[in-house]
């Protein structure tokens, strides 16, 4: 089946050894530099209340990601039932969680939305890629609306800095990108590159994926709807941030955690290592560290971060089951849609 297909293709990359390297190392560096012991001593202390509101909001994040994915299907001229693209969402969460990569989910839901409309393969991949963009743009620009609050301790440090300023460039790049392919005519290249268009193999592919795009300008309603859901899913996933730092009873406002998490969660996008595992926790120590983050007023410890990180990971770990669970009763003989 595609999961194994893929899971071959992903062992023998080279692009996911680098990955795995990154992922060791720095998780073998955290191991070897917190107090294991002080790190249990966070996660048992942590407020149960807070916990389970943070188990919420993510579940509210989940249902914003599959209404997003579901107005972009409809973009796309796939018009799949909602409790169908729901289950196909947890159950590639399930897929991102537990496969060694960040794309195994995305597979999967190529691989069964096409089974539902075989005439509309581009289309369906287009679709998981412009939910991916949307949902990192999401983040970038809640992350560059809540930064001038905190410019002045950002800008002190060189390494947020530098961070800072990738981010501003992977932010404009996909706005100029997007503006291109949403806005230049392609008949005002010059002959040259159309000859050359004509001798690219699988071309009728790549047209596709291009009209794929230009739909999103035609269907302003279902792709502003497909943004709104982004920024409903967007606000829930940093809430749930909030939570967490409520639970361990750290003294922060939302709109520093909400700095703080949505940096975090914009590292975790680049893909340098499995998962965001790793990077994750780094980046989550070096945040509470620029911030000097406390609770009761002392500075907190990096096994608090580093806390903070696994709750996270283990509460998305959760919903995770639930996608795992639709899959083992998922249906795979239902009717395609016409």
């Amino acid at each position: 089946m595609v999961e194994t297909k893929r899971s071959g293709s992903l062992l023998s990359s080279w692009s996911f050894w680098i990955k795995l390297a990154v992922t060791a190392g720095i998780l073998i560096w955290l191991v070897q530099s917190n107090d294991l012991k002080k790190l249990a001593r966070e996660l048992v202390n942590a407020d149960p209340v807070w916990l389970i509101l943070t188990f919420l909001c993510i579940g509210v994040a989940v249902l914003g990601t599959t209404l997003r994915w579901w107005f972009l299907l409809r973009v796309q001229g796939i018009h799949l039932p909602l409790k169908r693209a729901g289950a196909l969402v947890m159950i590639g969460n399930f897929f991102n969680a537990f496969l060694p990569g960040s794309t195994g989910g995305d597979v999967v839901k190529i691989f069964y939305t096409i089974k539902q409309a075989p005439d509309r393969k581009a289309r369906a991949t287009l679709s998981i890629l412009m939910d991916r963009i949307l949902g990192l743009v999401a983040i970038l620009c809640a992350t560059f609306l809540v930064i001038p609050f905190k410019f002045q301790q950002i800008s002190a440090n060189a390494e947020a800095s530098r961070y800072l300023l990738i981010l501003l460039v992977l932010l404009g790049g996909v706005f100029l990108g997007s503006a291109l392919v949403f806005l230049f005519p392609l008949k005002l290249l010059p002959t040259f590159f159309h000859k050359l268009w004509l001798k690219v193999p699988k071309r009728d592919v790549l047209e596709s994926l291009y009209e794929g795009f230009q739909n999103h300008g035609r269907a302003g309603r279902e792709s502003l709807s497909a943004v709104a859901c982004a920024v409903f899913a967007v606000f829930f996933i940093l809430g749930s941030g909030y939570c967490i730092a409520r639970s361990l009873h750290l003294d922060v406002s939302y709109p520093l955690i909400t700095v703080i998490f949505s940096l975090t969660l914009c590292a975790i996008s680049l893909p340098i290592s499995i998962s965001g595992h790793g990077v994750r926790e780094g980046m989550l120590i070096l945040m509470f560290g620029i911030f000097a983050v406390t609770r009761q007023g002392v500075p907190v410890s990096q096994e608090t971060a580093v806390a903070f990180s696994v709750i996270f990971l283990l509460i998305s770990w959760v919903w995770a089951l639930f996608g795992g669970a639709i899959y083992l009763g998922y249906s795979h003989q239902e009717k395609k849609v016409p």
